[in-house]
């Protein structure tokens, strides 16, 4: 007896993002038909899906770039599609629930496969944050242009300079405008009188000190958040605290001690804390929450890192925090309105590295995600047993 092969759909343009070399993915290609699709504008991809009859849908990164936003797409679903096969964690650009009760399909993702790579960029900017050394290397590339001596003149000032802004290219948009007005720029430490930095050990009035042994607080603790506070641990000896819907996980399970804290109303929640790491979805719950009530309930020199969603801070709150003192310092990978603009006003701080979202950028994520989706896909079509890492 003939056996269909379910079809699945492979949108690309111009990369392959697949390991098509993974041992794994060699196997179950005898027993999928993998239909590669070259991307050619929204309507024709609309009209594409309408009339086929594919089984999964492999998401591509190309399709976040070169189509509409992935939702415009569901109603062009074709009734034969079954799963939809997103490689890596997050998946809020679908409606997950409508998905599932009114289309039958099931979306999944890589599951933990991004994990330890997440992960050492929370640890990167955690010390960057901690040791500010986002200013440091620009000063010494840029401002003193190689001078070790003018670099350390910068070491218990507390004022700022007023300096001419400048961008490295042409432009007439939002960005470029901020980039181009004048900013605010550590002065180095006054002259001609005794400066006491064993006291002010500082960068514009900012401190520098260690993570070593300061208290961490991990907002979602799912492999990710794990992840990171088990490096936090065991790189800087720091205490780790966090809050899981479902309840505490044993010291057994995680390798490394830490304070389940049940509630975020909670008074030693947000008040112990020195570090925030954020490694949260988006969803309503964790839209904007880092807001300026949440950090009021701070101490004073908070840093904040954020690896999850850009969604979940609101952004001209941390600003002002930063602006304040309320906030010390914070490293970014992630922003609102990713598709879009960044928040310009961040490119006017010398006191918080950004990232263009590069958490997992580095070649092994890729046979780690083709390996998860393959996993999906055979579970769901050839063993019958489900998809592995369902999120609906």
């Amino acid at each position: 007896m003939t056996t269909t092969k379910p079809k699945v759909l492979v949108p690309r343009k111009y990369k392959n993002d697949i390991a098509s070399d993974n041992a794994e993915f060699v196997r179950i290609a005898q027993m999928v038909d993998f239909q590669y699709y070259q991307m050619n504008g929204s309507e024709n991809f609309k009209k594409m899906l309408a009339t086929s009859d594919i089984d999964a849908l492999w998401f591509t990164e190309e399709m976040l770039f070169y189509l509409e936003e992935p939702s415009a797409y569901v109603e062009y679903f074709p009734k034969s599609l079954k799963l939809i096969l997103v490689p890596w964690v997050g998946t809020d650009f679908y409606d997950g629930k409508l998905l599932k009760e009114k289309y039958g399909i099931t979306l999944c993702n890589g599951g933990p496969v991004a994990s330890e790579n997440v992960s050492d960029l929370a640890l990167f900017l955690t010390l960057s944050s901690f040791r500010l050394t986002s200013f440091w290397e620009h000063t010494f590339r840029f401002v003193e242009r190689g001078n070790l001596s003018n670099c350390r003149k910068y070491i218990g000032g507390t004022e700022h300079d007023t300096i001419p802004g400048g961008s490295l290219v042409d432009g007439t948009d939002e960005l470029n405008k901020v980039a181009c007005t004048e900013q605010k720029f550590p002065a180095k430490a006054a002259t001609g009188k005794f400066l006491n930095i064993a006291k002010d050990y500082k960068i514009g009035g900012k401190i520098m000190e260690s993570p070593t042994d300061k208290n961490a607080l991990i907002l979602g603790f799912g492999s990710i958040g794990q992840a990171i506070g088990k490096k936090l641990h065991s790189a800087f000896n720091m205490n780790i605290s966090y809050t899981k819907r479902n309840g505490p996980i044993s010291e057994d399970v995680l390798g490394f001690k830490a304070t389940y804290i049940p509630s975020m109303d909670d008074e030693s929640f947000w008040r112990d804390a020195d570090l925030i790491v954020l490694a949260l979805p988006w969803n309503p719950e964790t839209e904007d929450i880092i807001n300026k009530t949440t950090l009021a309930k701070c101490k004073d020199g908070v840093r904040i890192v954020n690896v999850g969603r850009g969604a979940c801070i609101n952004e001209d709150d941390l600003i002002d925090a930063l602006d304040s003192g309320k906030v010390m310092s914070a490293g970014l990978d992630v922003y609102k309105n990713e598709s879009q603009l960044v928040n310009p006003r961040f490119f006017q701080r010398w006191d918080v590295t950004l990232l263009p979202h590069i958490g997992s950028t580095v070649i092994e994520i890729l046979q780690r995600q083709t390996a998860a989706t393959v996993e999906n896909i055979e579970g769901f079509f050839l063993k019958k047993t489900g998809a592995k890492y369902p999120v609906n």
